[in-house]
């Protein structure tokens, strides 16, 4: 499907395939797609002129005012497959937010981004990114075993054939409805049938990878409610089973030239490589208040588990936080392991970007490479390898991030304070929670 660039190209294919409602959609910092349907007759005015909106209904951080605009971008436009069954067909838009003179809202987390890459093109650099995103699909019997008192207790999850067979079919309207949105990807698989299903996105360019991401979740919600199913994207779900993981692997090019690549240096990769991993390094646990954004995420970031857990980077540890996968020359790519499926892409790609730059910039250097497989070393023989651990809890990443003045820079105060506002106030509702473990333990 040809990529829209223009306005009359948009209209004259939404009337070709009688689209009766278009998405108007943008991401809230949680990374949700919030979105308003606009009718085919107002498309016009919309596209060109924006469309005015109260930010009451958006869960952004409130300006002085309440009123903003949204202003979609062309080239995001698709066709909608949501097996909503009533027989309309949809398209859809991302946008931004602007305030109503036109503006740019710094509270937009796709605007932050979108600026970002802006700058590190203007630089004569470009990144593009691969990506790999998890999730479960569970069926009403799943999902009550979970919720039940119990659920600490299970160690997997359990589907009937009949349920098995729906998620089957969940993942060919997934496959069908991702060609319709003109998302290319290089695989959908599940190694196990009570596994997680994991999606891995062809590469592309920064803003490009958060806008698929954004929109294969969207699509995976409802085609899996279509089908009965439930879609989640909790990091970890039970103790026992995988964890879901969201993965980034970052290519830097400069003139056709992979500039993470180096023939003469060791491993083969270049200043600018062990830059790019020693900033992220030195910004990590700010950073993971973003790539790993709830409660729930540090009960996948634990020790002897398959997520990271210290921070170390590796070519042949694949548990390792950044792992150097082994091609070489245009292919080199510096992937970083610890965001899970619950993350914000906008929020965790604009992080990771800065963070690194920043270290290329100011020629950090990270600790050694741990080039062989640690999961038969002790802890204490792991924590010497590493530049420490990634945080234990959401307070932590939290208070990492409040005294990370480079992340704050990045994201802008709108957005800093909003997500600042927001985690802090769920770490504050789970902990004066009594849960069933401490049930368990004390009474």
């Amino acid at each position: 499907m040809t990529q829209f660039t223009t306005i009359s190209e948009i209209l004259d294919a939404v009337e070709e395939q009688g689209i009766d409602f278009v998405k108007f959609r943008f991401s809230d910092t949680d990374g949700i797609f919030k979105e308003i349907d606009v009718p085919s007759a107002l498309l016009e005015s919309a596209f060109t002129k924006g469309l005015p909106f109260d930010n009451s209904v958006g869960g952004t951080f409130k300006p002085t005012g309440s009123d903003l605009m949204l202003k979609p971008d062309p080239r995001t436009f698709s066709f909608l497959d949501i097996g909503n069954g009533r027989g309309n067909k949809f398209g859809s838009a991302i946008c931004e937010l602007t305030f109503l003179d036109g503006q740019s809202f710094d509270g937009c987390v796709r605007t932050a981004l979108k600026l970002f890459v802006r700058k590190i093109f203007q630089s004569g650099y470009t990144f593009t990114v691969s990506s790999s995103v998890s999730f479960y699909l569970l069926d009403s019997f799943a999902v009550s075993s979970l919720m039940a008192p119990s659920a600490n207790s299970c160690q997997k999850i359990l589907f009937d054939s009949g349920t098995l067979a729906q998620i089957e079919e969940v993942k060919r309207d997934i496959l069908t409805s991702l060609k319709q949105a003109d998302i290319e990807i290089i695989s959908l698989r599940q190694t196990r049938s009570d596994g997680p299903v994991t999606v891995v996105f062809k590469e592309g360019s920064v803003l490009r990878m958060a806008d698929n991401i954004m929109i294969f979740k969207s699509i995976v919600f409802s085609v899996a409610q279509s089908h009965g199913l439930h879609a989640s994207f909790m990091p970890q779900p039970l103790p026992e089973v995988d964890g879901l993981s969201a993965n980034f692997g970052f290519i830097l090019m400069k003139d056709e030239f992979n500039e993470f690549y180096h023939p003469d240096q060791d491993m083969m990769i270049s200043d600018k490589a062990r830059g790019f991993i020693g900033g992220i390094f030195n910004h990590i646990r700010g950073i993971c208040a973003v790539t790993n954004p709830t409660i729930n995420s540090y009960k996948r970031l634990v020790q002897r588990k398959k997520a990271p857990y210290y921070i170390s980077w590796s070519a042949v540890d694949r548990n390792a936080l950044i792992r150097l996968p082994s091609p070489r020359g245009r292919a080199t790519k510096i992937e970083v392991q610890n965001a899970d499926s619950s993350c914000n892409p906008y929020l965790s790609l604009l992080a990771l970007l800065s963070a690194g730059i920043s270290g290329m910039d100011n020629n950090i250097v990270p600790i050694s490479a741990a080039n062989f497989e640690t999961h038969d070393y002790s802890e204490s023989e792991k924590q010497s390898l590493s530049a420490g651990t990634l945080p234990n809890t959401l307070f932590e990443a939290i208070e990492s991030f409040k005294e990370d003045s480079l992340l704050k820079e990045a994201f802008g105060e709108s957005v800093s304070l909003t997500l600042i506002q927001k985690e802090s106030a769920e770490w504050n509702e789970y902990i004066g929670r009594v849960h069933l473990w401490e049930l368990e333990k004390y009474l």
